[in-house]
C-alpha cells in the first residue's frame, strides 16, 4: 500500500523531490523536442523530397525529349538507395505514363488533368508534383511519393536517448539526494531524538546542539537550545525545591513514626483494639510516606549528580539478607510465598552495600505491590565475571510500553504509576546499578508476573576457589 506524501519520512520526501523533479524536467523537454520535431520535421521532408525531385526531374529530360523510356526507368530504378521512397511516377507532355518505381505495368495510369505543382501531407507520408522542363518547355511531370520512416525513427532515437538519459539521471540524482538529504534531515533528526528523550525523562539538559549555518534548520536548532535553556532553568528549581521540601519533611515524618511506634508499644498508656487498628495503617503510611521522601532525595541527588558510590566486595547472600529482611512480614500478610534460590552458593560482588540494598528493596516492594496471590523468588547466581540476582513475581505483569519507560522519569506519577508508587523506586535503581557498573533490566508478560534482574561485577575468585 502507498504511503501517503504526509506520512513519509523527511529523508524520503527530500529523494522523493529530487527524482520527481529531475524526471519532469527531462519528460517536458523531451516534449518540447517531440513537438518540434513534429512541426518542423515534415517541412524538412518536403523540402529534401522537392530537391530530389528537381535532381530525378534533371536527370529525365534527355529521356524525355528523345521518348527514351529505358533511360527514364533506369533513372528513377536509382531511387532504391532512398529506402523512404514509396513510388514514384514519370508522366510524358501528354500525361502518359512513361516509367515508374517500383517497375511494373504502365498501363491504365494517366495523370489527372490540371494537376499542379506542390508538396502534399498525408497521416502516412509526403508527396511532390514536380515539372520536368527544357527551359520554359514542359516535358513532363514526376510524382514521388515517401513515406514517414525518416521522422519515426528519428522520434525513436529520441525516444530511445531520452530513456537512458533519463535512467542515468535518475540514478545520478538517486546518489546526490541521498548524500545531500542527510544535510537536511540529520540535523532535524538530531533535535527529534533529543525532543524524544527529553519526552521520556531522559534527555540530558546541560547539552546543547551545535549550531552552524543561517537557514531555517539553524534557526530551529537555536530554537531548540533556548527551549532546552528555559526547561534546564526550571529542572534546576525543582530539583532544588525538591531536595529542600524532602528534607524539611524527612526529619518531622521520622518523628511522627516514631510516636506510632511507641504508641503501639504502650508507652503513652493502654490502647483499644480499634486505636491499634488505626495506628498500624497509620505506621504503614508513615513508612511509605518516609520511603517517596527518601526517593524523592535520592532522585534529586542524581539529577544534580551529586551521587557516589563506595564499591567493597560484598556477599551476595549478604545483600539478599538485608534487603529481605523488613519485607518478610509484608509478604506474609498477603498470603504470598517467599522462595529463596542459590543462597546456599554464595560469592562476592564490587558493590556498594547500602545503595545495592536499597535497589534490591525498591524491587522486592515492586513485586509486592504489584502481586496479589501466588509467590515471590528472590534467586543468586554465579555467572563468570558477573553476579545475578533476580526478584521475580507471579503478579499482574507489564506491558511494552510500560516496559520501555519504565526506568525513566517519566512514570513518576504518571498512569502506571498509581499501583506501585511514584515510580522513582525503579529510576533510581536503573541509576545506582550504572554507578556500580552494573544493570537492571526486566522481563514480563502481562497476567503472569515479572522478573528483575541484576547484574554486578563479580570478585574474582583466587585460584579458582570460591569464596
Amino acid at each position: 500500500m502507498a504511503i501517503p506524501f504526509n506520512d513519509m519520512p523527511l529523508r524520503r520526501k527530500v529523494i522523493l523531490i529530487a527524482l520527481v523533479s529531475t524526471s519532469v524536467s527531462l519528460l517536458s523537454a523531451f516534449c518540447v523536442i517531440i513537438l518540434n520535431e513534429r512541426l518542423t520535421f515534415p517541412k524538412t521532408m518536403g523540402q529534401n523530397l522537392s530537391n530530389l525531385a528537381q535532381i530525378i526531374g534533371d536527370n529525365c529530360s534527355a529521356a524525355l525529349s528523345f521518348n527514351d523510356n529505358k533511360t527514364a526507368q533506369e533513372v528513377l530504378n536509382t531511387l532504391k538507395a532512398n529506402p523512404h521512397i514509396r513510388k514514384a511516377l514519370l508522366f510524358d507532355a501528354k500525361r502518359g505514363l512513361v516509367a515508374q518505381y517500383p517497375a511494373g505495368s504502365l498501363e491504365n495510369i494517366k495523370l489527372p488533368e490540371g494537376q499542379k505543382e506542390g508538396v502534399g501531407f498525408t497521416p502516412d507520408g509526403v508527396t511532390i508534383f514536380r515539372f520536368v522542363l527544357a527551359g520554359r518547355e514542359r516535358l513532363g511531370t514526376l510524382y514521388l511519393e515517401s513515406d514517414l520512416g525518416e521522422m519515426k525513427s528519428r522520434l525513436l532515437n529520441y525516444s530511445v536517448m531520452t530513456i537512458l538519459i533519463w535512467v542515468a539521471a535518475f540514478l545520478i540524482s538517486l546518489v546526490v539526494a541521498s548524500r545531500l538529504e542527510k544535510r537536511v534531515t540529520q540535523p532535524l533528526r538530531l533535535i527529534v531524538e533529543k525532543m524524544q528523550d527529553i519526552a521520556r525523562g531522559e534527555g540530558d539538559l546541560t547539552k546543547r546542539l551545535e549550531v552552524s549555518g543561517e537557514d531555517e534548520i539553524a534557526e530551529v536548532a537555536a530554537a531548540f537550545n533556548t527551549y532546552v535553556e528555559k526547561l534546564q532553568t526550571v529542572d534546576e528549581m525543582k530539583l532544588g525545591l525538591i531536595s529542600v521540601v524532602s528534607h524539611q519533611l524527612k526529619t518531622p515524618v521520622a518523628e511522627v513514626n516514631g510516636y506510632i511506634e511507641n504508641m503501639l508499644e504502650g508507652l503513652a498508656g493502654e490502647v483499644t483494639p480499634k486505636q491499634r487498628q488505626y495506628l498500624e495503617d497509620m505506621r504503614e503510611i508513615g513508612k511509605e510516606n518516609y520511603r517517596l521522601i527518601c526517593d524523592l532525595l535520592s532522585a534529586s541527588k542524581i539529577e544534580r549528580g551529586v551521587v557516589s558510590v563506595n564499591l567493597n566486595p560484598v556477599s551476595a547472600k549478604r545483600l539478599v539478607e538485608l534487603s529481605i529482611r523488613d519485607y518478610e512480614e509484608p509478604i506474609r500478610g498477603k498470603g504470598l510465598k517467599l522462595f529463596l534460590r542459590g543462597l546456599e552458593n554464595d560469592f562476592k560482588v564490587y558493590a556498594d552495600q547500602d545503595k545495592t540494598v536499597e535497589t534490591i528493596r525498591n524491587l522486592i516492594n515492586n513485586a509486592v505491590k504489584c502481586t496479589d496471590h501466588g509467590s515471590l523468588t528472590i534467586a543468586i547466581e554465579d555467572l563468570s565475571g558477573q553476579g545475578v540476582i533476580e526478584v521475580r513475581d507471579t503478579g499482574i505483569g507489564m506491558s511494552r510500553e510500560t516496559m520501555d519507560r519504565l526506568f525513566t522519569k517519566s512514570r513518576v506519577m504518571g498512569k502506571e504509576a498509581g499501583r506501585a508508587g511514584a515510580g522513582l523506586g525503579l529510576y533510581i535503581a536503573k541509576n545506582f546499578m550504572r554507578l556500580q557498573k552494573g544493570d537492571v533490566t526486566v522481563t514480563s508478560e502481562l497476567g503472569k508476573g515479572s522478573c528483575f534482574r541484576l547484574t554486578i561485577p563479580k570478585v574474582p575468585e583466587p585460584g579458582g576457589v570460591k569464596v
